[in-house]
């Protein structure tokens, strides 16, 4: 049993948007994953996993620490955000996930060849990591993506195709992971739409959503 908390202390999209959310809510508590949505900071240390999805208020210095400090316990975090530096998601995004070595860049990502609905902006990719692979995530869709740039002590989770464009012609790198020497890690995604209603069912983005989720992965 995974216990997540699915930040809402900085205005990030609700899991209990049904419109939005309601298969993935749906599909944690199939595979005994508890989400509860929580709106107070330092209750997030009450779980095993922390979500920030699209956080609309930047971190203080104090909350970073504070996150740094529960990796080092052992915890699991994500944070997911948006291309294009909409609404500066990225600006806000790094004040929390430098600390760890990764900066979303507020890059667009296209791809003319390898996308769903011959639309461009909803890229997919097989290039995925291969402890990811090793657990059924053979290709997943990710729309509206951000590049990451990551230090050396960081993994590429999930790269774009070779076919795929990088506005500011950086490393299309999409999806990272920094693993800490405690267990704990920190994970940041270039979109925080790819396991919503839309997408969560193309591919294998349903897996690839419970994995993020859950307290081991790849």
């Amino acid at each position: 049993m995974t216990k997540v908390a699915w930040s809402i202390t900085h205005q990030e999209f609700i899991i209990s948007d049904h419109y939005y959310f309601s298969k993935l809510e749906r599909y944690t508590k199939e595979n005994s994953i508890i989400v509860e949505e929580v709106d107070k900071f330092e209750k997030l240390a009450d779980y095993d996993v922390i979500v920030f999805n699209y956080p609309e208020i930047p971190f203080t210095k104090e909350e970073a620490d504070f996150i740094e400090e529960l990796v080092k316990k052992g915890k699991k975090v994500g944070i997911y955000a948006y291309y294009k530096n909409e609404d500066s998601i990225a600006d806000r995004c790094n004040t929390l996930s430098e600390r760890f070595g990764i900066k979303f860049n507020g890059d667009i990502v296209t791809d003319d060849v390898n996308n769903y609905d011959n639309d461009n902006l909803l890229i997919t990719t097989t290039d995925i990591f291969p402890k990811l692979k090793e657990k059924g995530i053979q290709k997943v869709m990710l729309a509206c993506t951000d590049t990451l740039t990551i230090a050396e002590n960081v993994k590429p989770l999930i790269k774009a195709e070779n076919t795929a464009i990088s506005k500011l012609g950086k490393e299309k790198i999409l999806f990272a992971k920094y693993d800490d020497p405690s267990g704990g890690c920190f994970i940041a995604g270039g979109t925080c739409v790819f396991w919503d209603n839309y997408s969560i069912d193309l591919y294998n983005n349903k897996e690839f959503s419970l994995a993020l989720l859950m307290k081991k992965n790849g």
